[in-house]
């Protein structure tokens, strides 16, 4: 028989949007047994119809014997999971931008925990967008990662274009010595907007954003006005230079969020070519020494690779006020999240800058730690939904 509360939190999260598969997979996760899932669901699409029996009172104490009996053994594996292999890969998903047009990018945080080996390893990451009505691979990539202890990371994956609107999955695989760790995330493919003359990007047969060919006609350039700055657009207003930033620009030296080593290898090309050797030795220095580490880092060029390299030296030290010296937002912000669970402390959390990383900090205390105070501190109504729903389904169990 399924079981009510089972039944109410899958009916729950339907009404908000998710696919059965991944109610399924988290739920999986989270130490629910698949024959109460396999109930629960059955009831929702095929509910069952109930006769009243009158029951004697030796027959209801030999039934709530039972009850209790199976409850116990219940909470008995659900806090007493099997343990895990002492070699074991953890992977979790942070949604950052899940609903894209086809022909753009999802993108999110894959965290990547190595629960067992003490050595430096290489892992395959294989990443896949999966039609949730058909299950067919929509499209995939793979890349590999090497991993220590833990390790966090930005991941875009691209839609292709003749993608159909709709739900989708998306799925992350790491791989390291025949073993599997699996991580999903829902994925919403928008229906394509419409073309015009005032949607903030440049398209049609538009010679900049929003003007030339069927649009207005784009403001004149002078040459008197031209700043030679490629990552400017220099044009003459009311008789009056203005040169306006490009965003993202691929020759400012800095490897922004939408450019990649195939996009832009001028300035994300350089990083990869560097061996993280140094960067290693570095972090051996700060452990002892973190002022000669800081020094190192500063001797760095690549705007990237030096904040990445305060970064570690906060991260051996434990402590975040290296990540107030880093110029990059998103490497900042990655750094308060490393340093706040390695410290164990939910409120460096809030010295993030870009709320879905934020959410993604706080999320990381609720899913390790059963920490359901940071519900209130999460600015994603879906994230918040889901913690609040944890929290009294953890206060029931308790209860």
């Amino acid at each position: 028989m399924a079981s009510k509360k089972v039944v109410d939190y899958i009916r729950g999260l339907l009404q908000k949007g998710y696919d059965i598969s991944t109610i399924k997979n988290t739920m999986l996760k989270y130490g629910y047994s698949s024959q109460d899932i396999s109930e629960a669901v059955n009831e929702i699409y095929h509910p069952t119809i109930r006769h009243e029996i009158h029951l004697g009172k030796t027959t209801i104490f030999a039934l709530i014997f039972i009850v209790l009996s199976v409850a116990g053994t219940i909470s008995f594996f659900y806090y007493n999971p099997p343990k895990a292999p002492s070699n074991l890969l953890d992977l979790s998903l942070k949604p950052v931008k899940t609903s894209a047009e086809a022909g753009q990018i999802i993108s999110f945080i894959q965290e990547l925990s190595n629960k067992g080996s003490s050595n430096r390893f290489d892992v395959v990451v294989r990443q896949e967008v999966i039609d949730s009505r058909t299950f067919k691979i929509v499209t995939s990539k793979s890349e590999s990662r090497a991993i220590e202890t833990f390790t966090t990371t930005p991941a875009e994956i691209v839609i292709p274009e003749d993608t159909p609107a709709g739900d989708y999955i998306l799925r992350v695989i790491a791989e390291y010595d025949g073993k599997k760790a699996p991580a999903t995330l829902p994925v919403k493919v928008l229906p394509a907007r419409k073309l015009g003359c005032f949607d903030g990007i440049k398209n049609q047969n538009e010679a900049s954003t929003d003007c030339g060919g069927i649009c207005r006609p784009c403001e004149t350039q002078s040459q008197e006005c031209d700043d030679q700055n490629q990552c400017t657009e220099d044009i003459l207003e009311d008789e009056k230079c203005a040169n306006k930033p490009i965003e993202p620009c691929c020759g400012n030296s800095l490897c922004e969020f939408d450019e990649t080593e195939e996009s832009c290898s001028a300035d994300c090309g350089a990083i990869l070519e560097i061996s993280t050797s140094s960067l290693d030795e570095i972090k051996n220095i700060a452990l002892a020494n973190p002022s000669k580490a800081l020094q190192e880092c500063g001797k760095i060029e690549i705007p990237d690779l030096r904040d990445t390299c305060i970064s570690s030296i906060g991260e051996a030290q434990k402590d975040k006020e290296y990540c107030a010296r880093i110029q990059g937002e998103r490497i900042k912000d990655l750094c308060y999240a490393n340093i706040a669970k390695l410290s164990n402390d939910n409120s460096i959390c809030q010295n993030i800058l870009f709320a879905p990383r934020r959410d993604a900090c706080y999320m990381n205390f609720m899913i390790d730690n059963e920490d359901y105070t940071v519900c209130e501190k999460l600015t994603d109504s879906n994230s918040r939904y889901q913690c609040e729903s944890l929290r009294q389904l953890h206060q029931v169990s308790q209860g």
